[in-house]
This record gives structure tokens, sequence and C-alpha cells, in this order.
């Protein structure tokens, strides 16, 4: 399942967890940020932080790729993401390191934005590469920001609250829960 903010995952966790883990026997126990769909999903599995599946998959298919093409990449050209994530982690915990909470959160806020506008500038162009290093980028400064405590999405409180509230209603009428 796709959601578009992380709140939206969390809630869904916290609303459903116990129903499927009756059904299944397992329970969603976290969010993650997919940087393939630049959306939110829910996993059964402990917290991890690493390359994700979608990037061992991706990196598994395009060596097959240049398996059956014959074509070899010189070393020097081979791009790690592991070193990539270590090194845009580091840059963007140095970057927060002196500031107080109330700018960590501004910072937060304002990354994400400005991340999202380039990501959707880019979806529909021809620039893979820069679109996938931006949505490295996001998820690394979402995972940032959740190892610092703010689990938040970057909207408005009231707003965020309010439009949920209002989403919740509507699928409760539409269950017809709302008769009992």
């Amino acid at each position: 399942m796709l959601f578009e903010t992380e709140k939206k995952a969390d809630n869904f966790i916290a609303f459903n967890q116990e129903e499927i883990k009756a059904e299944t026997g397992i329970a969603p126990q976290r969010s993650y940020y997919c940087s393939f769909c630049a959306g939110w999903h829910v996993t059964s599995i402990k917290e991890e932080i690493g390359i994700s599946k979608n990037e061992i998959l991706l990196e598994e298919y395009l060596k097959d790729k240049a398996k059956k093409k014959e074509k070899v990449v010189p070393e020097k050209n081979k791009v790690n993401n592991e070193d990539k994530r270590y090194n845009l982690k580091l840059e963007l915990e140095n970057e927060i390191n002196t500031m107080d909470a109330n700018q960590k959160e501004v910072f937060f806020s304002e990354k994400i934005d400005l991340l999202k506008k380039e990501i959707e500038k880019l979806n529909n162009t021809t620039e893979k590469e820069k679109l996938k290093e931006l949505r490295l980028s996001l998820e690394i400064v979402y995972i940032v920001r959740k190892q610092n405590g703010f689990n938040k999405t970057n909207k408005p409180y009231e707003k965020s609250k309010e439009r949920e509230l209002e989403e919740w209603r509507l699928w409760i009428e539409k269950q017809g829960y709302n008769n009992e």
C-alpha cells in the first residue's frame, strides 16, 4: 500500500495492527519512505537503515543487463550507494549539529518541501539519475529527521489533523460504522 505521508502510514498501523495480526499472524511494525515511488509504505520488519530491497533489486537487474550486453563498466565509474548514503547522512547531521530543536524542525520542513518540489519538477523528464539522487536525499532527510525525534509530517498541525479527522469520518460513514 502507498501512503502520501508518514503520518497516514503510521495511523494505518495504529488503527489496523491488531486486526492484521489476528488475520495473518504478523502485523506492520513501522513505516518507511520508498524512494522509487516517492511515498510511504508499512512493513512488519523491525527498523533497518541501509540499502532498501528496491535498490538491491535494481542493482542486480542493472548488473544482469550489463552482463547480457557484455559491457564492462570501469571500476572508477561504479557508484557505491552505501557510500552515497553514508556521505549524505553525514553532511546532513553536520549541518544540523549546531541547531536547537526549533531550528531543526524548520530546517527539516523546508528541506523536505524543497526536495519534494524538485522531484515533482523532474518526474516527467529524462533526468532519471538526478531524480534518483533527489529521492535518495529525501529518504536520508526523513531518516535523520526521525533519528532526531521529529516524526511529524512537515505540514501545519491543525490543517493536517483536521484533514485526517475528516478522512477518517468519511471512511467510517462509508463503512457504515457510524450507525451503531
